[in-house]
């Protein structure tokens, strides 16, 4: 299977490195990131990744857009069988290698569990589809159709691609595996601003 690791970038030059080097390279069909315009170095730090990695594939945002607008552009652009969604201040953890051993094309989605860096654990099953949507999941590409991340005041833009998805009824593996450090290096991590519920 062919797999599509996808993520925006802003301002990510202090993260960025450990989140690339966290993708199983013999995985990845491509690597997209979409830079949305930052203001650091971000940017020069993609372009000479990319001198070992050939796989990465650079959109640029001639000016900030936001997330969803990057997931977006992301989306559209990937070919791979599969999208794999990471954030740039995200990492994968050692466990992914397993989860990705398990894409066999059988289902529309593969999820893993998360960890956030207070050590918070979440674990997903059939009873959380439409709660804790972050990035759990590798999904079918042709079955993301029109699900598309929206920009709102009140919640993240990555519940609405999660419903759309979830509305579609797709079959789902839980490997049951934590393989993912949600917001691991920053101070001002959504997930800690969640869990102490500052948002």
């Amino acid at each position: 299977m062919k797999i599509s690791f996808i993520t925006p970038a802003y301002n990510s030059a202090r993260w960025i490195m450990t989140m690339l080097e966290s993708i199983p390279k013999q995985y990845a069909y491509e690597i997209l990131v979409c830079e949305d315009g930052s203001t650091d170095n971000t940017l020069a730090i993609l372009e000479e990744y990319r001198k070992s990695c050939p796989q990465l594939k650079i959109l640029i945002n001639e000016k900030n857009s936001g997330a969803s607008y990057s997931y977006n552009r992301c989306i559209e652009a990937a070919t791979g069988d599969y999208v794999a969604i990471i954030d740039s201040d995200d990492h994968y953890m050692p466990a992914i290698h397993e989860v990705l051993a398990q894409i066999d094309g059988e289902y529309d989605v593969y999820y893993y569990n998360m960890v956030t860096k207070d050590g918070h654990r979440f674990t997903k099953d059939p009873s959380n589809i439409y709660s804790w949507c972050g990035q759990f999941k590798i999904v079918r590409r042709s079955f993301i159709g029109d699900a598309r991340f929206t920009t709102r005041k009140d919640i993240a833009g990555d519940w609405d691609f999660n419903r759309a998805l979830m509305d579609k009824r797709p079959t789902s593996k839980y490997t049951g595996l934590f393989a993912y450090w949600y917001n691991y290096y920053r101070e001002d991590s959504e997930s800690n601003l969640h869990l102490r519920g500052l948002k």
